[in-house]
């Protein structure tokens, strides 16, 4: 629930969005998804939502996905027994110590799709500032060990693992033994 997740969300898609492509974006909350949503509508993206309450068709929802794209902003709903291939990106803001939620979520990415060559996984962490977890506030640095690790692990599994070194980096400012 980090703050700044919806617009780190938003850049991210600026960055790196191409029409056609299709993304999920993962939110912890209903007020995070909306944010998230509304960011990504009022800059023209096409986007739209789905989650056990909404309005509308969610198999209706599921289906102009498969076959338009665009960026499906989500709660836990898509964690499990919902079948999409054709995904090609997913963006995590909604981080989950539970090992089973996180290989779901990762899940829906990376299945094999005859026009997908290539899956992409972006995984927003959140980090305190240093002096904090540096002043004795081990509630942050278990976050902060939570959050590497899982991230570790993602990236250790893919194609370009050079993109765990920033994150050893971090854990050896913050003091964190990689091997525990």
């Amino acid at each position: 629930n980090a703050q700044k997740k919806p617009e780190k969300a938003l850049q991210i898609i600026k960055d790196c969005y191409q029409k056609g492509q299709r993304w999920i974006i993962y939110c912890d909350n209903q007020i995070q998804l909306g944010k998230v949503l509304n960011l990504l509508i009022q800059h023209g993206y096409d986007a739209y939502e789905y989650h056990s309450d909404m309005l509308g068709d969610r198999e209706q929802t599921l289906l102009y996905f498969e076959h338009h794209g665009g960026l499906l902003v989500s709660i836990r709903c898509l964690d499990e027994g919902v079948d999409i291939p054709s995904t090609t990106h997913a963006l995590i803001l909604a981080s989950s110590k539970n090992p089973r939620e996180f290989i779901q979520r990762r899940g829906r990415v990376l299945r094999k799709h005859p026009n997908k060559y290539y899956a992409y996984l972006f995984d927003v962490l959140v980090l305190p500032n240093l002096t904090s977890v540096f002043a004795g506030q081990s509630s942050q640095s278990s976050i902060v060990a939570s959050e590497i690790a899982r991230a570790i692990q993602f990236g250790e599994m893919a194609e370009n693992p050079s993109c765990i070194s920033v994150l050893r980096n971090i854990a050896v400012d913050f003091g964190l033994k990689l091997e525990e």
